[in-house]
C-alpha cells in the first residue's frame, strides 16, 4: 500500500510514541545521565585497555589501570574547579564596591537613554548576590561528586565487559551480531570526533589563558580550564565560557580591558569554531551546523548537562543505528554506456561453401497420455 493512501493516522501514532519515549527520557534522566556518561567513556577508553592486552597485560588489570586512571583525573579537575570557584566567592567582598560603581555607571548611562533598569541591576550584580551564585555553583560541585561516584563505577563495568561486543561484531562468531558490527563503528566516528574536539578546545583554552594571563585577569587558568571543558558543549559553550572572564575584568581593570577579553575571546573562539573546526568535525560526524545547535536544545532540555555534552554523539547513534551510516555506499566511478561495455549477442557461424547446415536437434515428442 503507498504510504500517501495511509493517512494521518500512521503518523500521529509514531508522533504520540516520540512524546512517550521523550517524556519517559526526561523523567528517568537521574539515572539515565550516569549510564550515558559511562558508557560514552567505555566506548573513549576501549582502545587503550585493547592496546594495555595487546602488550601482556591481564584483562582485569587493563580494565583496573584505565578506571584508576580516568577517575584520578576526574577527581583533580573537579577539585581544582571547585576549590577555585569557593576561593572566588570568598574574595568577592574586595569586588564589592568597585561592582557598586560599575552598576551605577551602568543605570546612569541607561538613565540617560530613558531605560530604567538600576533597581534590576542593583538587585542582579550586587557583590553578595554574585557571591552567593558562586558559593551555589561550588556547592553543586561537591554535591555532583556522588553522581560521579557513581558513573565511574557503572564505567569500570561496562568496560569489562567490551570485549563481550567486541567478539559479537566479529565475523567469525558464531553469534555475529550485525547491530553490534554497528555500534563498533560508531564508537570509531565518536572517538574521531571528540579527539578533534579535544585539541580544537585546547588550542582555545590555552589562547584564552594567555589573553588573561597577558591582561592580569584573577583566575585565568580557572577560565582557561572552564573554556576547555565548555568546548564540548557546541554552540552554547562558548557563550558560557565568555561571560565570567569579561565580568571579572570589568570589576577588575575597567571597561577597556573587559572589552579586551570580550574581542579576544570572540576572535579566538569563531576563528576556531567557524573557520577550522568544521572541515574536521563536519568530516567526523557528517552533522549539519543546525542539526548540532538543535540537538543542544533539545537534548540538554530532555537530560539536562549531561545531555548538552553528549548532544551530538546521541544524534548521531541514533541516526546511524536506525537509518543506517551517513556515508553512501562506494559503488565505483560510473562509465559511460559504449560497445565496449555493452556485451553483444553472439550468432552461430554461418555454413561454409559447399557444406551443409546440420539439421536441428529432434524436438522431444509429448509423452503419452
Amino acid at each position: 500500500m503507498n504510504l500517501a493512501k495511509r493517512g494521518p493516522l500512521p503518523w500521529l501514532l509514531g508522533g504520540a510514541c516520540v512524546v512517550i519515549v521523550v517524556a519517559g527520557l526526561r523523567a528517568a534522566s537521574g539515572i539515565l545521565n550516569p549510564m550515558l556518561m559511562a558508557g560514552f567513556l567505555a566506548l573513549l577508553f576501549q582502545p587503550l585497555t585493547r592496546r594495555l592486552r595487546r602488550w601482556g597485560v591481564a584483562g582485569g588489570l587493563a580494565v583496573t589501570l584505565v578506571v584508576l586512571a580516568v577517575v584520578l583525573a576526574g577527581l583533580l579537575l573537579v577539585a581544582f574547579v571547585g576549590v577555585s570557584l569557593r576561593q572566588l566567592a570568598l574574595q568577592m567582598p574586595q569586588y564589592g564596591e568597585r561592582l557598586s560603581g560599575v552598576v551605577a555607571d551602568v543605570s546612569g548611562r541607561l538613565a540617560k537613554e530613558g531605560i530604567d533598569a538600576g533597581a534590576y541591576l542593583e538587585g542582579a550584580l550586587r557583590g553578595p548576590e554574585v557571591g552567593r551564585f558562586v558559593l551555589n555553583a561550588s556547592g553543586s560541585i561537591a554535591s555532583g561528586l556522588s553522581n560521579l561516584a557513581l558513573t565511574f563505577f557503572i564505567f569500570a563495568f561496562m568496560l569489562g565487559g567490551m570485549w563481550e561486543l567486541e567478539r559479537r561484531a566479529s565475523t567469525r562468531s558464531r553469534d555475529h551480531s550485525p547491530l553490534a558490527a554497528r555500534f563498533l563503528g560508531f564508537s570509531e566516528t565518536i572517538r574521531g570526533y571528540m579527539g578533534v574536539r579535544a585539541v580544537l578546545g585546547l588550542i582555545a583554552a590555552v589562547l584564552d589563558y594567555v589573553l588573561l594571563e597577558a591582561l592580569g585577569v584573577d583566575y585565568a587558568l580557572l577560565w582557561g580550564v572552564l573554556s576547555f571543558l565548555l568546548s564540548f558543549v557546541p554552540n552554547i559553550g562558548f557563550t558560557l565560557s565568555l561571560i565570567p572572564p569579561t565580568l571579572l575584568a570589568l570589576v577588575e581593570k575597567g571597561w577597556p580591558e573587559a572589552l579586551i577579553v570580550f574581542v579576544g575571546y570572540q576572535v579566538i573562539n569563531n576563528v576556531i569554531d567557524n573557520v577550522i573546526g568544521p572541515r574536521f568535525v563536519g568530516r567526523e560526524m557528517k552533522i549539519s551546523a543546525l542539526l548540532s545547535f538543535l540537538s543542544v536544545i533539545f537534548w540538554a532540555w530532555v537530560l539536562g548537562a549531561t545531555g548538552a555534552i553528549l548532544a551530538v554523539p546521541l544524534t548521531v547513534l541514533i541516526r546511524d543505528l536506525a537509518f543506517g551510516p551517513a556515508d553512501p555506499p562506494d559503488i565505483g566511478t560510473p562509465q559511460t554506456v559504449t560497445n565496449s561495455t555493452v556485451p553483444m549477442p553472439q550468432h552461430p557461424p554461418e555454413p561454409a561453401l559447399g557444406e551443409t547446415e546440420p539439421p536441428p536437434p529432434p524436438s522431444e515428442s509429448p509423452p503419452a497420455t
